[in-house]
């Protein structure tokens, strides 16, 4: 076998690879965008790539907009980390307000919860003195219900053995 030429035949081989990997590019770009925003992404118009997509020829224009694309890195494993760190942002960013409005409900419940505790603590301290003079008045109430009952009984004993009122006293007379 005689080799006479360099290897690659009049980079006929390479022209085919590369027109795939740009007719793959747009195939991708449709499949995920449709043609309106492959169209898009291409800043080229959405007829042209249409016809390109069908049709397997690739125009100067549509070419040179893939080349682009595929130097932007538009369709590569890049492009598509580069979309789920934006969706993450997007969702880092939503987490963040959603705490920032948790820990100001919270610091709201924090000042009513000490405002309660202040309160708490002046209850511990006035107790025990409003419980005494409760239970004096108590005690007071107590005494005088008892002399009023000790006065009616004595006027129930007087009425059962039918004596005179005016004998045992008035009612009520301390």
């Amino acid at each position: 076998m005689k080799t006479t030429e360099h290897g690659i035949e009049n980079s006929r081989h390479v022209e085919n690879i590369h027109h795939m990997r740009l007719m793959a590019l747009l195939q991708e770009l449709v499949r995920e965008k449709g043609f309106k925003g492959a169209a898009q992404v291409l800043e080229i118009d959405p007829q042209t790539v249409t016809n390109s997509a069908k049709t397997g020829q690739l125009t100067r224009r549509v070419r040179d907009a893939l080349e682009r694309a595929l130097q932007e890195g538009v369709g590569s494993a890049a492009e598509r980390q580069r979309r789920r760190n934006e969706k993450l942002e997007g969702q880092l960013k939503e987490l963040t307000e959603e705490l920032r409005g948790g820990l100001k409900r919270l610091n709201k419940v924090e000042g009513r919860l000490d405002k309660l505790e202040g309160r708490v603590k002046e209850l511990k301290e006035t107790l025990p003195s409003d419980v005494k003079r409760l239970r004096m008045s108590l005690d007071g109430v107590r005494k005088y219900y008892g002399v009023q009952r000790g006065l009616i009984d004595q006027r129930l004993a007087a009425l059962e053995t039918g004596r005179d009122v005016g004998e045992t006293g008035p009612i009520g007379g301390c």
